[in-house]
């Protein structure tokens, strides 16, 4: 068996590779990353190694597409959680072969700190999810932009919704500064443009629901919507990979516990 360690860098990728009592096979400080080679040129040195060949990445930067397409060319690949590699972050040097050869070691010795790897599908649902909570984050940052440039105008709308067509109506014909009128109009119009995505993905979302048993009986929950359930199942991914509710709760972070070092005693999620 040989142990691989990929330490992942934007331009390029850092390896090496051992044997079965921890003995350096090979190492190279630069795999090309360029998209139209990287695949072929990580294979290529891959295989002039022993097979049956396991690989070790940090869960960084382009992991997800790399670690498929290693699966798929019939090599295993384990996706470490890069917060946990502590002995990476805590080596005195720190060059880059550090790196690749720790990981190669603990997947060597069976300590490596791994995270679970959804299913394509479930990645591209998360991506789908992410992508829509992104843009009503902006959007409410918007909302907040205009409402801070009214109140600086001391300028209240009487009713609740703003942006409904009573709310258009009266930043119409609002009294504003030019300056201060000029970008309400172009924070609105970014509005309008991120809610109309906003509504075609939320099209996307309920499609997707309507084929996801498990997110329709997430929906039943009071106070989870059809996106919520969607969300908690794409994060949660299959629940047979947990043991018990209680593993669950605390890969959820919802498990307190303490840590005690002398007198001092801090309280945190465990995870």
């Amino acid at each position: 068996m040989t142990f691989v360690g990929f330490d992942l860098h934007k331009r390029h990728i850092t390896a090496c590779a051992l044997d079965a009592s921890g003995v350096v096979v090979a190492e190279i400080r630069q795999l090309t990353t360029t998209l139209a080679t990287v695949l072929a040129t990580v294979l290529e040195w891959l295989a002039a190694l022993p097979a049956p060949i396991t690989i070790a990445m940090e869960a960084t930067l382009y992991w997800a597409w790399l670690a498929a397409r290693l699966e798929q060319a019939g090599h295993r690949a384990h996706v470490a959680d890069a917060h946990q590699v502590r002995l990476i972050w805590h080596a005195r040097a720190k060059p880059d072969t550090v790196d690749s050869r720790t990981l190669a070691e603990l997947l060597r010795t069976n300590i490596l700190p791994t995270i679970w790897v959804p299913d394509l599908e479930t990645r591209r649902r998360r991506q789908l999810l992410w992508g829509r909570a992104f843009l009503v984050r902006e959007r409410t940052r918007i909302k907040n932009r205009i409402h801070g440039h009214l109140t600086a105008e001391n300028q209240r709308f009487a009713r609740c919704d703003l942006y409904g067509k009573a709310g258009r109506a009266w930043l119409e014909a609002v009294a504003l500064s030019p300056v201060v009128a000029a970008e309400t109009q172009r924070r609105l119009h970014l509005h309008d443009v991120l809610t109309k995505e906003i509504a075609r993905l939320d099209d996307q979302v309920k499609r997707a629901a309507r084929c996801d048993p498990a997110a329709q009986r997430l929906a039943t929950i009071p106070g989870v919507g059809v996106f919520g359930a969607l969300f908690l199942h794409a994060e949660i991914g299959p629940i047979e990979r947990f043991r018990s509710s209680h593993q669950l709760a605390a890969d959820a972070g919802l498990v307190p516990t303490t840590r005690s070092s002398g007198r001092k005693t801090t309280g945190r999620s465990q995870r």
